[in-house]
């Protein structure tokens, strides 16, 4: 396999992309909210969640337009640069319009994350799906690291626990974001479009989406893999949100101290991923994706058993290479088991269901959190990746 122009763009978006994910969802937005506008864990997880359940109902449609019309590269562009937007706004708003911001921020975010998986398969052949998965996924995380040390660097000049450092991250991170971004909207060429007006094209997506629906029994085998991703992937929007504000509330973690953690999570992930991918192609995506699943639950074990510095770090670390291995299985195990001609509409079906999830984990945690402690929280956690994992294994692949 050649690493060509085509991948090499595709990849660079998923560089892109993951700032916003590494710096926003993880580390600043909860900081800004809990730290500066007096918000608390709940309100952080109550609009994670709810942002995850708007765009479950938008990303269906959106994937039987794209099918519909044959078009992808005019909407990765709309709803990157409106994540951009709504990212920048956060850095000047109050309690209420941060939330808000926030919100539509991590709406438009994966509503151009599903448009971007179902683009997999315009640029690589069936045989080297999992190789190319994991290169974006690889990519993904250098993406982190160089965000990272942006950041640092940023922040030594403008103050580690300062709201004027806090906030500028955000339109540091929106230019990031577009930075990576140019060379896939340069670079990817769409199929020949159809000739029918959007009009057209969104009747026969939502004609196309409820002939998926009602056609379920056909697709038993997808829905019952995108039940278990739903909630695999509902515990991994938990753990990601409130991965820093753990180690801030139970080990007392700076910013500064946690951003080396942050590094070697995200170098721990590209092995993940890079490894994963391998096994992919050669012992399947399902196996892969189980060992994965299993390993997650030892994780989760290992900190309610003992929640110090070293079980952090070594937690960290397995979780990053982890988290790397699931988001590279995930996206060949659904090729795989998926007609060819519902892709793009199923990636967003897979949307659909991974951000329905989404509102659950982030919102239950948040709330325990505010009624109980983080401890009790994590509970949840493992349920629900003991859960998704027990139905994964009864997908056929």
């Amino acid at each position: 396999m050649m690493l060509n122009k085509k991948i090499l763009s595709w990849a660079s978006y998923d560089l892109a992309n993951t700032a916003f994910s590494a710096l926003i969802v993880t580390v600043f937005f909860p900081l800004i909210i809990k730290e500066f506008l007096g918000g608390n864990e709940f309100q952080i997880g109550l609009v994670m969640g709810l942002s995850l359940f708007l765009s479950a109902l938008l990303v269906p449609l959106l994937g039987g337009l794209s099918d519909a019309l044959r078009l992808k590269k005019p909407f990765i562009v709309l709803f990157t640069l409106l994540t951009i937007i709504t990212t920048v706004l956060i850095a000047y708003s109050n309690l209420f319009f941060a939330l808000l911001f926030g919100l539509l921020a991590n709406l438009f975010y994966h509503a151009s994350l599903d448009i971007y998986d179902s683009m997999l398969n315009d640029i690589t052949d069936k045989k080297h799906l999992g190789k190319v998965s994991g290169i974006g996924t690889a990519f993904g995380y250098i993406g982190t690291i160089l965000s990272l040390l942006i950041a640092a660097y940023t922040l030594n000049m403008f103050g580690w626990e300062t709201e004027l450092g806090t906030r500028i991250m955000f339109p540091l991170t929106g230019i990031f974001f577009f930075i990576f971004a140019i060379p896939l909207f340069l670079n990817h060429q769409d199929k020949k479009p159809r000739k029918i007006g959007i009009k057209k094209g969104i009747k026969k997506s939502f004609k196309e989406v409820k002939k998926t629906i009602t056609g379920i029994k056909k697709y038993k085998n997808v829905w019952l893999f995108l039940l278990a991703s739903l909630i695999y992937v509902d515990s991994l929007n938990t753990v990601i949100i409130f991965l820093f504000l753990f180690g801030r509330e139970t080990l007392g973690l700076t910013v500064q101290q946690f951003f080396p953690i942050y590094g070697l999570m995200a170098i721990a992930a590209i092995v993940g991923s890079l490894i994963f991918g391998y096994l992919s192609d050669h012992v399947g995506p399902k196996k892969s994706l189980v060992s994965a699943l299993s390993l997650w639950v030892l994780v989760i074990l290992v900190i309610l058993i003992k929640t110090n510095y070293m079980t952090y770090l070594l937690a960290g670390l397995m979780g990053g290479a982890l988290l790397g291995a699931i988001w590279t299985t995930t996206r060949p195990l659904l090729i795989k088991i998926a007609p060819k001609r519902k892709l793009t509409e199923l990636f967003g079906f897979q949307g659909l269901t991974e951000k329905l999830g989404g509102v659950i984990g982030p919102v239950l945690f948040g709330a325990l959190v505010v009624a109980f402690n983080y401890t009790i929280a994590l509970v949840s956690v493992l349920i629900l990746f003991l859960l998704g994992l027990g139905i994964l294994l009864k997908v056929e692949a």
